[in-house]
Formats: structure tokens, C-alpha cells, sequence
């Protein structure tokens, strides 16, 4: 990836992903455009730039850097039949992307909750804080999990797993668009099941079958508030429908986690065309 962020090739990278299990990947660069390597088989490719004018966001689905702000570079990636996301939001300080900022874009997919790479450099790779914020204030947008690959050591810490039709961008910005999917950093969704009044979910570890099938399960509502928390094998809980939204994290014994998307009040949030209502059944 010769340019200023990356100087790892682009087929070794896309390679490296590929046997990892990767069924697509993006691979951006700062402010500028990495045309995809074509003869790569097995792996989609997607195109993405890293807008970089403080502070970052990711476009997926764009071919051209076009430095005219932040709310045009969404709007760019959206037009472009992707989606963008707003890039590490606790680097360097808490509210690196300010949140009286947010207040002036919309159109965005969602946030990246958790970027690894950002304990090697410097501030929080988390912003859970923001994600809630952003929801308790009425705005319906999703948690994205990237590796933000620079090095070898970054690869596959943090990934999302996305129920797509295909892994064509078509079909990833439809799922992404509708929250059809979840954060990892090496705890999978074994399987969820709700029936319009109770949530059952299990999890467990990614990659290999393990005897140890006790995680933690959080309950998170409003403002960040963990309303249960159970360490168990299934976890159960009963929303309380007057809950504006309702998402889950899953935390294993070594410190990997699970990061489900919102659940949703439809009054609370105006529309629910892109998201899963608390009143839906999922069974």
C-alpha cells in the first residue's frame, strides 16, 4: 500500500485476509485511492478512502478524494452506493470527533466502537461513550469494528460479521444500512432469538470449539446504563418497552468481545426501516 499511511503490498495484504477467513475487506489510504488488485480471487476487494481531514471517516464505495468536507464525503459515499463511517472517535482525546460536531452531519452509517490500533498510538480505541450518546439523543446509527491496518501486528483484532447476500458492496451497504450486523474481536454470535418479549443469545469463541461456555453478557439502555449483566452460558432478559433502545456486549474470559447492534423503540427514534424494532419478533 505505497502512500502515507501503509507500505505493505496490496495482494499480500488482501492475501493475508483471505486466509484468515475474509470473505471481503477495504483497503483505504489517507486522502487518497488504492485502485483494488483484480487478480485477487477468493476476497472482495472493496473500494474506500479514509477522508482525512481532521477528524477521519471512512468512505466505502469511493474511487475519487474530494476534499470538500465532511458532510459532501458522506454524502459522496452514499451516492456512490456505500457508506461511510466516522473514524476512531476517542484518538488522542476524549471526543476527538466533538460531539457538538456530530450535531452538523448526518447520513453517516455509524461510528467505529472499537479501533485496536489506537492503544499503540495514543487515547481510547473504544467509544462506547459516543455510541450512546449518539443514541440517547434520538439517532439511530451503527458500531463498526476495523483493524485499522498499518502493520502485521494490527491484522485481525477487530472485525464486523455482516449478514450479506453476497460479499458484492451492493450487498454489504444493504446490510449495513439495515444493521445486519455485529462487532468482534474474537466472540461469535452462536445464535439470538426474540419473540417480541424475552431476548435469549449465546455466544462463544471464534475459530475452534472451547469447554469454557461462561460469558458476560451487558444489557445496555439509555444514556450507557448497564441495566443486567449475567455471566452465564445463555443469557435471557426482558426489555422494559418504555427502553429507548437496548444493544448487548458479550465479554469472554481473555478479554474478546461482541458488540450487537441496537435494538429500537420506533417512537424514539422516528423511523425503523433500517432498524430492529423492540416490538419485532425475531424468533
Amino acid at each position: 500500500m505505497k502512500g502515507k499511511c501503509g507500505e505493505l503490498p496490496m495482494d499480500a495484504v488482501a492475501q493475508a485476509y483471505k486466509q484468515a477467513g475474509y470473505h471481503a475487506v477495504a483497503i483505504s489510504n489517507h486522502n487518497m485511492y488504492l485502485p483494488k488488485d483484480e487478480t485477487i480471487e477468493g476476497i472482495e476487494l472493496l473500494d474506500a478512502i479514509e477522508y482525512s481531514e481532521h477528524p477521519h471517516l471512512i468512505q466505502v464505495g469511493v474511487t475519487e478524494f474530494q476534499q470538500n468536507g465532511h458532510q459532501q464525503a458522506i454524502s459522496d459515499a452514499n451516492d456512490a452506493g456505500g457508506f461511510a463511517i466516522l473514524c476512531h472517535p476517542n484518538w488522542i482525546n476524549k471526543e476527538y470527533w466533538n460531539w457538538e460536531h456530530l450535531e452538523e452531519v448526518t447520513g453517516f452509517a455509524g461510528i467505529e466502537i472499537l479501533n485496536p490500533v489506537i492503544y499503540r498510538l495514543s487515547g481510547s480505541g473504544l467509544a462506547l461513550d459516543t455510541w450512546d450518546h449518539l443514541l440517547s439523543r434520538g439517532r439511530l446509527v451503527y458500531g463498526f469494528g476495523n483493524d485499522d491496518f498499518h502493520q502485521w501486528r494490527d491484522m485481525e483484532r477487530a472485525y464486523n460479521v455482516i449478514f450479506a447476500k453476497s460479499a458484492a458492496l451492493q450487498d454489504i451497504a444493504e446490510a449495513v444500512r439495515h444493521g445486519r450486523f455485529y462487532v468482534s474481536s474474537g466472540v461469535l454470535l452462536k445464535w439470538l432469538r426474540y419473540d417480541g418479549e424475552t431476548l435469549c443469545i449465546e455466544a462463544g469463541f471464534a475459530g475452534k470449539s472451547s469447554y469454557i461456555r461462561e460469558f458476560e453478557y451487558r444489557f445496555i439502555g439509555y444514556g450507557g446504563k448497564v441495566l443486567e449483566a449475567q455471566r452465564t452460558h445463555i443469557a435471557s432478559y426482558r426489555p422494559d418497552h418504555k427502553e429507548p433502545y437496548l444493544r448487548v456486549e458479550v465479554i469472554s474470559e481473555n478479554g474478546a468481545r461482541l458488540y450487537l447492534q441496537p435494538m429500537v423503540l420506533p417512537e424514539f427514534f422516528g423511523k425503523t426501516e433500517t432498524g430492529i424494532s423492540l416490538s419485532q419478533d425475531l424468533s
